[in-house]
């Protein structure tokens, strides 16, 4: 990259939805967007503006009622647009071979005797959406739920006819609203999703706001995911993140310094989240390297090369937000050693995960 500064810049002038979705791409990872119940329909639309303007990716932006058939799921998150020739991750279970397979196949002709070309059946090719945005996805049914891990997992989904990838920049947004924040995901899909992000509505739109100013010049439902001819085109250049840039963010990440004194500040904050007696769960040991790629994914955005304390409490807080399981009076520990209920319940009345990891670091010894 030949202009670092000018990366850098355009980086800070990016809203806390863009850096979100910045993050989870140079992480190769996925992120949670908490939001009030009456603002999520706007934070979807933004999020879809966000994935076509600022990066270029297809997206999907899905119901509540789109997440209760899979194969209603499976259909509606492929593109029309793209197919297995592009080049694509395979994700954890080696898929390259597969796909390579699939294009020979798809090459060869299976015309039998008698058959005319017409009548001969095309094979679907289609490919995942770059980014699946997911409304009340926590509400969705377990099944969906469980085929998204495996589509996260794989880097594949599969049809009743043939297995469709996913591209190499996949991302995926489950959206949750603030009154139904307390149903979780699935254990597994839960501990898969990278960060978590909670956007107000102080926080505002910049990218609906913008389009809603050209409104009254062109005719444009931003609900298709398309951007008006009359918008500013210098505003998005200067927004853009082309894949170049990703990929070098993501190189500066993995060669960011983490000290000795970090490394034990870090590992200080996970023990003291697993003995909070406010907690039930959710400190995996995925969320541990989770934690540490976070805060070395963070320092090049800082314009350092080293991992510093407040990156890693920062880290800590989108990290372990959505993850930490909150216990109930009859599960608090010191119930086992004659606390009574009602004494268990004022101390847990009125915790959260974020108040729980707020406690922790201020409990935590900062290195110097």
């Amino acid at each position: 990259m030949d202009d670092v500064d000018a990366l850098l810049d355009r980086v800070h002038d990016l809203s806390d939805l863009e850096l979100a979705v910045l993050l989870s791409l140079i992480a190769d990872q996925h992120c949670l967007i908490e939001s009030d119940d009456d603002i999520q329909d706007d934070v979807a639309a933004e999020l879809g503006l966000i994935v076509s303007d600022v990066f270029k990716f297809s997206h999907i932006i899905l119901e509540r009622d789109d997440l209760q058939s899979v194969d209603k799921f499976g259909e509606l998150i492929l593109d029309e647009h793209t197919d297995f020739e592009d080049t694509i991750n395979g994700g954890d279970s080696g898929f390259d071979s597969n796909s390579n397979l699939h294009t020979q196949i798809a090459a060869i002709n299976f015309k039998g005797n008698g058959s005319s070309v017409a009548s001969q059946q095309k094979l679907d090719t289609r490919k995942v959406v770059n980014v699946i945005i997911a409304k009340d996805f926590n509400l969705a049914s377990e099944a969906i739920q469980i085929q998204m891990l495996e589509l996260i997992r794989s880097k594949r989904v599969f049809s009743r006819t043939t297995v469709h990838a996913a591209p190499k920049e996949f991302l995926f947004l489950p959206l949750v609203a603030t009154s139904t924040k307390d149903v979780k995901l699935t254990k597994h899909l839960n501990d898969r999703i990278f960060i978590s992000h909670r956007h107000q509505l102080e926080d505002g739109f910049l990218h609906l706001e913008e389009l809603d100013a050209h409104a009254e010049e062109q005719n444009f439902d931003h609900t298709l995911g398309r951007s008006p001819s009359a918008r500013s085109q210098q505003m998005l250049s200067n927004r853009r993140i082309d894949s170049s840039m990703i990929e070098y963010l993501r190189d500066q990440g993995h060669q960011t310094t983490v000290t000795t004194e970090i490394r034990r500040y870090l590992q200080d904050i996970v023990v003291f989240l697993r003995m909070e007696r406010s907690v039930d769960g959710g400190i995996s040991p995925f969320a541990t390297t989770q934690l540490l790629s976070l805060a070395k994914y963070l320092a090049p955005l800082h314009g350092i090369h080293y991992v510093t304390p407040s990156l890693v409490a920062l880290a800590a807080r989108k990290v372990y937000s959505h993850r930490i399981i909150m216990a109930t009076p009859q599960r608090e520990r010191s119930t086992q050693y004659g606390t009574s209920l009602v004494a268990a319940q004022e101390i847990l009345e009125g915790l959260d995960p974020q108040k729980v990891i707020d406690n922790v670091l201020g409990s935590v010894r900062c290195p110097a």
